[in-house]
């Protein structure tokens, strides 16, 4: 449930219409940069000193490093500095409460070893932002933009590989419980985008506004995730 054809093409749809637009992009990329700042802090927070091995550093640093590269670019494409206030974000609430939300789930499990909630909710939001990426990489190509995502995605795969063996020797429930977990995520990051579809698009309506362009009309189609 991880992906499906519905949440690809909402994605895809917000992709197309951000790119366009180098304000609305600028403010896109802050946000990514501002989720990588949350995954930062958040290691930071809940990772003891007493168990900050080379793995552990390196994972806080790359997460840092993401929101820095993001936030660079976001500056690029608007050609000022930016900070991340609300105003200079899109949908950053749903963004920061996504994060917060996932994070929170995983804490229900009540693992004996307290870093599997670190390694559980991880997981879940790095091979969201696999797919994520990639298909946002793509539309930079397609549209030859003069950066990519590619160090960002390359970290990503590794950070998957290496927490998953982690999962694995910690956790004999951990297929069941990495399912679950996923399933979750999925529906708040269903969330993120109808969130962001309706910033993007500025629409306002009680109404789940999930939608395809056809020759500049509204066409609704099934909200079923």
């Amino acid at each position: 449930m991880l992906e499906t054809k519905k949440t690809s093409l909402l994605l895809l749809n917000i992709l197309e219409k951000i790119t366009s637009d180098s304000s609305l992009h600028s403010r896109f990329l802050n946000t990514l940069s501002y989720l990588e700042y949350i995954g930062n802090r958040k290691m930071l927070k809940s990772l003891p000193s007493s168990i900050l091995n080379h793995f552990f550093l390196d994972h806080i640093n790359e997460e840092s490093r993401h929101s820095l590269i993001l936030k660079r670019l976001a500056q690029k494409v608007a050609e000022k500095d930016m900070t991340f206030r609300s105003d200079e974000m899109i949908a950053s609430e749903r963004a920061y409460n996504y994060f917060q939300e996932v994070d929170h789930y995983s804490l229900k499990f009540n693992f004996k070893d307290p870093v599997l909630n670190y390694f559980y909710t991880s997981y879940a939001i790095e091979q969201r932002a696999l797919l994520f990426y990639s298909l946002y990489n793509d539309t930079l190509k397609k549209k030859s933009f003069p950066f990519s995502l590619d160090v960002i995605l390359n970290d990503e795969i590794k950070h998957l590989r290496l927490i998953s063996e982690q999962i694995q020797k910690r956790d004999e429930n951990w297929q069941n419980n990495l399912d679950e977990i996923s399933q979750f995520e999925h529906k708040k990051y269903f969330s993120l985008l109808v969130d962001l579809e309706k910033s993007v698009f500025n629409i306002a309506s009680p109404f789940p506004p999930y939608f395809s362009l056809k020759k500049n009309k509204r066409r609704f189609i099934d909200y079923q995730i």
